[in-house]
């Protein structure tokens, strides 16, 4: 009987104990693309100018980005002086089935319709792959200069392997610029419901206290 409550009580520590570490974090902190493969302009910056040309009420206020967390996040670039009108920027990383790919974007769409400057977020996998954003691909055209303003994304992986993370956007036509925000990238085991964390606190109760008694017949024998 002891041997079998001492059984259940390891089990739910077990469950609730802290995750060795995350397999991806990325909030550009280090100032650089480090661990990143980047095509196209493409830049970790503190600050950029908002790409608002019909001076619309919208994102971000005061007319400049800043990142959702930190102090760095990276930019994308439909276009540039150099003449190439699209910017990519991903990462390759193995996880565990059930873990979580936690992200932040905006999107400064500085052009307008029929020139639809596209963004789009994916992930692919062995055997398989999703779409985690789009903006002016088929169907999911905005707004003449509409704003994505700063959105959290959240998605749970499928299948344990290695997966890889891209972030990319196009230049309808070579002027009027849009750009692509990325920041806060993380990947780990999901985070335990509030009910998980009390079921953990219960449990190292109950093993302090049966230690105790152990303890407290230990002596008395």
């Amino acid at each position: 009987m002891i041997g079998t409550r001492m059984t259940t009580v390891l089990a739910i520590v077990f469950c609730c104990s802290p995750y060795a570490g995350a397999a991806l974090t990325s909030g550009f902190e280090t100032g650089d693309l480090t661990g990143w493969t980047a095509t196209g302009p493409v830049d970790v910056v503190t600050e950029q100018y908002a790409r608002d040309f019909l001076g619309l009420t919208q994102p971000p206020s005061g007319d400049i980005w800043y990142p959702a967390q930190g102090n760095y996040f990276a930019s994308l670039w439909s276009t540039d002086s150099a003449g190439t009108n699209a910017a990519s920027l991903s990462v390759a990383f193995d996880a565990a089935a059930g873990d979580v790919l936690d992200f932040d974007y905006f999107f400064d769409y500085g052009d307008y319709a029929p020139y639809y400057d596209s963004a789009t977020g994916s992930l692919s996998w062995t055997g398989g792959s999703t779409v985690l954003f789009q903006h002016n691909t088929s169907g999911h055209e905005l707004a003449d200069d509409q704003n994505i303003g700063w959105t959290r994304v959240s998605y749970t992986l499928p299948a344990t392997g290695t997966y890889t993370l891209q972030f990319a956007t196009q230049d309808g036509l070579d002027s009027f610029e849009s750009i692509l925000g990325i920041d806060s990238v993380a990947v780990g085991p999901a985070i335990p419901a509030p009910g998980a964390g009390a079921l953990c606190i219960v449990g190292i109760s109950l093993l302090g206290r049966f230690r105790r008694r152990r303890a407290a017949r230990t002596r008395g024998a």
